[in-house]
């Protein structure tokens, strides 16, 4: 068995990797073979040949993986693509489609949505591609017929039989309540293990905190667990508006618990530790995001056991693999006792749903893949991003979590990070500062993203009085900001009115590169945290390493509100924090 290449080693070879130094040569200065070295470089491009412009963007090959996954025959794709059914191949390997596509297939309905694709080609196809198409059908339909042999007959889901006041039940489904045909289904769902799959801004937070109100006034108390404290915040915004539309007193309401008909909801940490110990209804709201997942599912689920309450388990998707994901896919059969509901943003639409501006607008805010995620229901794909998701995972931490009495954390180094833009992109505004030890008040060396906005289409004076606000009110060491393009002339302005501060940063390609890497250490070695926001995670997730010719670029896919704008302005923001962390000459209290 050959012998385990230390983690230094191969840190430094990815370092000689990502300076473009020849295969053969890395290998013989760290005496590894030439395939260990072209294996690290496929995991860490993709397949080709780095330094070598792509032939196929990224877009290609979605769809491409989209088809494949479909079930589509490889033929059908190369055709309609223009790319080679070798190259098809290949990525289906290299990225792992073949062994997805395996996975998918032990489950009845994929076998059946590839059957009546097929079904379908086989109606236009010529003689030729009939009888391959026939062999393909009769494959299937057999993996079909085998499956659903070795399946269990399903049982009947478990009910909760007293949900909701019935009275308040039927007003809530009243059609002037307002409730849209996805919202009234959720609500009468009567199962008591309830799984949610949806997109954003769809109006589902909302009908939980109807259907939380609804369980109180029947005398069950309500758990609710969220992903963060905003989040957490937002349910019991409407869960107080619901009851006062109902006409239901609040006997008691604090900022984490609301007293209903001698009833409690009560908002929850997402630390397992703290979220033991309570009794009723369970509400796990963007479960996806939450961190240690299967810890905290085990620590809250007893809660259902002594009172009959029930379980219901909601978010937008995220990366495959985690609990929520296994629960979402019924992984390996397990999740068959939960009813589940699954609501893109045209499955809303159609339903009548209201969007101001309409689908097409919306679309343009995001690029694909935070499109794909966020709105139309389809788990993440890593797709050569720098900061992979299982590494913003483990950095992202509620910086202020409900239900958790601690101490304000204490920073000596504040800097912030600046990237301008006018009317394409975003300005974006990112505060970090270094923790301090509780006790002894030295630098940890580990740094915080403590606050991040974002403002677009505002006039340059605008930008700069709001940036002389933040330097004003925090007081940070350094401002880095963005001096390329239109904005270079307000760059040099407030360059003058702070002298020694205020440092302007021209974004070239190495100087970008050495940003986003020192950015990457810092997450790899677990110095930096940044809330768990979705919206923030996936924009940070956005940047890519892309080939070129010349190199590696990283960047970020347009849409209609920038490229990774926060990304830009963490890694300006972090500029010089890399390094090995000095002692703090100032100490700032956050509150």
């Amino acid at each position: 068995m050959p012998a385990r290449i230390p983690d230094e080693t191969r840190r430094d070879i990815l370092a000689a990797i990502k300076r473009m130094e020849p295969s053969g040569a890395i290998a013989e200065r760290f005496g590894v073979s030439r395939k260990f070295v072209d294996t690290q470089k496929r995991r860490l491009f993709g397949p080709g040949t780095p330094g070598k412009t792509p032939r196929y963007g990224i877009d290609v090959r979605r769809e491409a993986r989209e088809r494949y996954l479909a079930g589509e025959p490889i033929a059908h794709i190369s055709r309609a693509l223009s790319v080679s059914e070798n190259t098809l191949r290949v990525w289906a390997r290299d990225f792992g489609w073949k062994t997805e596509l395996a996975n998918r297939r032990q489950t009845p309905a994929q076998l059946e949505a590839e059957i009546s694709q097929v079904t379908a080609l086989l109606r236009a196809a010529g003689e030729a591609q009939a009888y391959k198409l026939t062999l393909r059908l009769r494959m299937l339909q057999k993996a079909l017929d085998g499956i659903r042999r070795s399946l269990p007959k399903p049982k009947p889901l478990p009910k909760v039989a007293n949900f909701a006041s019935r009275e308040l039940l039927a007003k809530a489904l009243a059609p002037d309540y307002g409730l849209l045909p996805y919202q009234r289904r959720f609500i009468e769902d009567d199962a008591r293990y309830r799984c949610v799959l949806k997109a954003r801004q769809i109006g589902f937070t909302y009908v939980i905190g109807l259907s939380a109100v609804l369980g109180l006034a029947a005398g069950r108390d309500q758990i609710i667990v969220s992903a963060s404290e905003d989040q957490a915040r937002l349910v019991m915004g409407h869960l107080r508006a619901h009851a006062e539309k109902l006409g239901l007193p609040i006997d008691e309401d604090t900022d984490r618990e609301i007293r209903i008909a001698g009833s409690k909801a009560v908002a929850l940490s997402t630390n397992w530790r703290t979220a033991q110990g309570y009794t009723g209804d369970v509400w796990f709201d963007e479960f996806a995001w939450a961190p240690r997942p299967d810890q905290l599912f085990n620590a809250v689920v007893p809660a259902i056991t002594r009172v009959g309450g029930r379980i219901t388990v909601c978010s937008t998707p995220w990366v495959p693999g985690n609990l929520f994901w296994k629960i979402a896919t019924d992984h390996q059969g397990k999740y068959t006792h939960y009813s589940r509901h699954t609501i893109t943003i045209h499955d809303a639409l159609r339903e009548g749903m209201p969007l101001p501006g309409g689908l097409d607008e919306l679309r343009l805010n995001f690029d694909a893949a935070s499109w794909a995620m966020f709105f139309e229901c389809q788990w993440a794909e890593e797709e050569g991003a720098l900061l992979p998701w299982s590494l913003l995972d483990a950095i992202a931490e509620d910086i202020a979590p409900v239900g958790r009495k601690a101490a304000a954390p204490r920073y000596g180094r504040l800097r912030l990070g600046v990237d301008l833009g006018r009317v394409a992109d975003r300005t974006a505004l990112v505060l970090v500062g270094e923790l301090l030890d509780p006790v002894s008040a030295a630098p940890t060396g580990r740094v915080r993203l403590i606050h991040h906005h974002s403002v677009q289409g505002m006039d340059f004076a605008s930008q700069r009085s709001l940036i002389e606000d933040w330097i004003a009110r925090y007081d940070p060491e350094q401002v880095a900001i963005d001096r390329s393009g239109l904005g270079w002339q307000l760059a040099e302005e407030l360059a003058r009115a702070h002298p020694g501060r205020v440092m302007p940063r021209a974004f070239s390609a190495p100087f970008k590169e050495r940003l986003a890497l020192d950015l990457l250490r810092l997450a790899e070695q677990k110095r930096l945290s940044i809330p768990r926001d979705p919206a923030l995670m996936a924009e940070l997730h956005a940047v890519r390493r892309i080939p070129t010719a010349t190199g590696i670029r990283y960047d970020a896919p347009r849409d209609a509100t920038g490229h990774a704008d926060r990304f830009w302005a963490l890694a300006l923001a972090l500029d010089g924090m890399a390094g090995v962390s000095r002692a703090a000459n100032m100490e700032v209290e956050l509150w």
